[in-house]
């Protein structure tokens, strides 16, 4: 790498740590002007109280960070006559690993494996962070503490990799790391800005239409759902990323080229995302049903009412039409009956007529 872009990258590093700085300090001047709503004159103890804190914070994994073991500085390719050295400095400091008791550590054949065991553990400790991230910004919804649960969780993890591996990346190293850890303070600040519902309730509607239109309140619990998911997923994501690039400098025996790096940092941090997202996801749901139950089943019990109340309302309908029907039909055989009664009548029988003189003449 050249000196200017050597000093560029470093420069734009430097840019994104004081940006994020900056984003801190307008996070706690918000909660000294809420403290100053609460009791006049106290949003400045709180300021300087909360800055006290994180400038301890933040000074904290220096501290840890210098007093870890030197860095191991890796050569640039395997056919350096300094390699076999820096594999017995490897293995050294695997020895002293106290994760590694109890492991064969004899000769450079037995460093893979321990690296091995070490990035299980990684990997653990990423996991538990990135869940922790997942459900603390999917239930949080607030970019501004977003983004400090993320930077803490960060910092933690970064310095937890870091003593899991026993060992400190260079300068250089470390600076890109916490670089990106400022990067994914930024994201996490402005996500919330996303509105990730859009994409999430039109997949609702034409997946279910129906249920989404008879189920009032169904389809603003989708899209909280929606939003809350997408957030922790992608801070989830931030935090993995970060944690691989940290577990990547830790175990390489060559120096790692930078642009290779970040991409198979990405894709090993997608692939344990999954995991994340299964777990995480299945408890932010569980939450976000169990506060939103009462009105669902509130929701539930007056549509199942108003169906009910509408079939009672059709079936009177019907029935009345039904009745009407009949009593037309009933006058329309009544009229039917009368005229062909009336029909007969017209003509009488002779028989009837001779009754009928018989009765005159038997008169008195």
């Amino acid at each position: 790498m050249s000196t200017s872009l050597r000093r560029l990258l470093i420069a734009l590093a430097l840019l994104v740590l004081f940006y994020a700085g900056a984003s801190v300090l307008a996070t706690l001047s918000q909660l000294a002007n809420a403290a100053d709503r609460v009791a006049m004159g106290a949003g400045q103890y709180v300021f300087w109280s909360l800055l006290a804190l994180f400038a301890g914070l933040a000074a904290t994994p220096l501290l840890l960070y210098f007093r870890l073991p030197k860095p191991l500085i890796p050569p640039a390719s395997q056919q350096e006559p300094a390699y076999g050295l820096y594999l017995q400095r490897v293995l050294a400091s695997l020895q002293r690993n106290p994760l590694l008791q109890g492991q064969v550590l004899r000769d450079a054949h037995d460093i893979a494996p321990a690296l091995e065991h070490l990035g299980k553990l990684a990997d653990e400790a990423a996991l538990k962070a990135a869940s922790g991230t997942f459900v603390s910004t999917a239930l949080m919804q607030n970019g501004r503490l977003d983004g400090l649960i993320v930077l803490a969780l960060q910092l933690r993890l970064v310095w937890r990799l870091m003593c899991i591996y026993q060992l400190r990346p260079s300068p250089r190293q470390a600076l890109y790391i916490y670089a990106n850890v400022g990067g994914a303070l930024l994201v996490a600040s402005s996500i919330e800005d996303v509105d990730f519902a859009e994409i999430t309730t039109p997949l609702l509607s034409a997946a279910a239409p129906s249920l989404a239109e008879n189920m009032p309140g169904l389809g603003g619990l989708s899209r909280l759902l929606g939003n809350s998911l997408a957030n922790g997923a992608a801070n989830a994501f931030l935090t993995l990323r970060v944690a691989m690039l940290t577990k990547q400098y830790c175990q390489a025996l060559v120096r790692p080229d930078p642009v290779p790096l970040r991409k198979s940092a990405s894709l090993a941090a997608l692939a344990l995302l999954a995991v994340v997202s299964r777990d995480s996801g299945a408890r932010v749901v569980k939450a976000v049903f169990k506060g939103a139950g009462g009105a669902l089943s509130g929701a539930a019990s007056a549509t199942t009412q108003n169906v009910m109340n509408s079939v009672s309302s059709g079936a009177n309908a019907a029935g009345g039409q039904v009745r009407k029907v009949g009593q037309q039909l009933g006058r329309a055989f009544s009229a039917s009956a009368e005229g062909a009664r009336k029909m007969v009548g017209l003509g009488p029988k002779p028989q009837d007529k001779d009754a009928g003189a018989a009765s005159e003449d038997g008169k008195p």
